[in-house]
């Protein structure tokens, strides 16, 4: 098989995607209708719960548009069944993309989607990336009880420990992905260039003008305008 997209793109993947995905909705329903049930013998008038479900489906709408935008940006290069199934269930871009990269550079394969990258190292990509993610699901539900109690300090727990250990975590897992375009240089950098310069602007907005709702735009924005101007730069530099 010459192209590997013609395996990435199989039926018999999409079929599996798609019966993870309807486990997904059937799990949101179920959670929908347990805590509609719970909400009625709680007494709370169904209007109000409506209202709230209302609330709830609007602002989930805004965060989500990031996960389509990586979607549309990593379809062309993992295929659709694998993107729409790992941004449905707990992926990230970050993540997929690293993780793709991993299985590839294993096989001796440097560029995703690259020279060399068969229907084989595909398949190991793949691997890697659900592999890779499965673990952190199982260990928080075989050590949440342990891990909780470390992440608590003092007798009533100590917040400013939580809020630098969680802060600590988050940028460490940032420097990772940031090491690659600042050690790769070229294209790569200059759209995190980018990308942190509107990301930055937008933080200034918020602080300076209280405009807390554009924190749910931010990431979207970010990654719009680093596309844009990645299409620029090669425009100015071919």
């Amino acid at each position: 098989m010459k192209n590997y997209l013609d395996f990435a793109n199989k039926p018999v993947l999409m079929i599996a995607a798609a019966v993870v995905i309807i486990f997904v909705f059937l799990q949101a329903g179920l959670f929908l209708f347990v805590a509609w049930k719970r909400g009625k013998s709680a007494g709370i008038d169904s209007q109000r719960m409506r209202k709230a479900l209302g609330t709830g489906i609007t602002t989930s709408i805004i965060p989500a548009l990031p996960i389509v935008m990586t979607l549309i940006a990593i379809t062309p290069v993992i295929g659709t069944p694998i993107s729409w199934m790992r941004l449905s269930v707990i992926g990230s871009a970050p993540y997929e993309l690293m993780a793709a990269g991993i299985g590839a550079k294993t096989m001796g394969v440097t560029t995703l989607g690259g020279e060399g990258f068969t229907p084989t190292v595909f398949a190991n990509a793949a691997w890697i990336m659900c592999i890779g993610s499965f673990w952190s699901i199982m260990i928080v539900s075989i050590f949440y009880k342990g891990l909780k109690k470390r992440y608590t300090l003092g007798k009533n727990g100590d917040t400013k420990w939580r809020e630098s250990l969680t802060g600590a975590c988050f940028m460490g897992v940032f420097a990772i992905f940031m090491a690659s375009p600042i050690t790769t240089g070229g294209i790569s950098l200059v759209t995190f260039l980018i990308s942190a310069v509107i990301m930055l602007v937008c933080l200034l907005i918020i602080l300076k003008f209280k405009f807390e709702k554009l924190k749910e735009f931010a990431l979207t924005i970010s990654m719009l305008g680093a596309m844009a101007g990645c299409v620029l730069w090669n425009i100015l530099t071919t």
